[in-house]
């Protein structure tokens, strides 16, 4: 037997696929990319092999050749997207994990926040830093000048 046989009857359309070649999440996520479409049921007919049954649900205008030639690209995709993955598992751990751990904050800030500080040196500020511009370059006050009189 081939690695994949379609037939036709009494309405439905049955494809019967052999597992070594399409690995069962492929056959899974093409499956799912159906339900819109078609009843499905999947069955496994012999060791080996799974077995696809497609009946469209009423009121889709299609073919059923149109909808086996359909169902075997999205199968033939779903398998290269699982190649794929398969092949960059490792960069796709390595990119996940170092987002996590940036999203938990640098390394040792949970013991710098358990630090017991005092209250005196919490807020000290020698450098002036948490001042306020206007603060820093506010006008001096011009000090009144002792005739009553502004200047002329």
């Amino acid at each position: 037997m081939t690695e994949l046989a379609v037939t036709k009857a009494s309405g439905q359309l049955v494809i019967e696929l052999d597992e070594k070649l399409y690995p069962l999440d492929a056959i899974y996520g093409a499956s799912y990319i159906f339900i819109d479409r078609c009843y499905l049921h999947l069955d496994r007919p012999a060791a080996g092999r799974i077995s696809v049954q497609l009946r469209l649900k009423p009121g889709v205008e299609r073919e059923l050749d149109d909808l086996a030639g359909e169902f075997e690209n999205e199968l033939l995709g779903q398998a290269w997207r699982r190649l794929i993955l398969d092949e960059n598992r490792q960069l796709v751990e390595d990119v996940t994990t170092r987002a996590l751990a940036g999203a938990a904050g640098p390394a040792g800030l949970d013991d710098l926040l358990a630090m017991d500080v005092d209250d005196d040196t919490a807020f000290e500020d020698p450098l002036g830093i948490a001042m306020s511009w206007e603060e820093k370059y506010k006008k001096k006050a011009t000090e009144p000048t002792s005739g009553g009189e502004g200047p002329a």
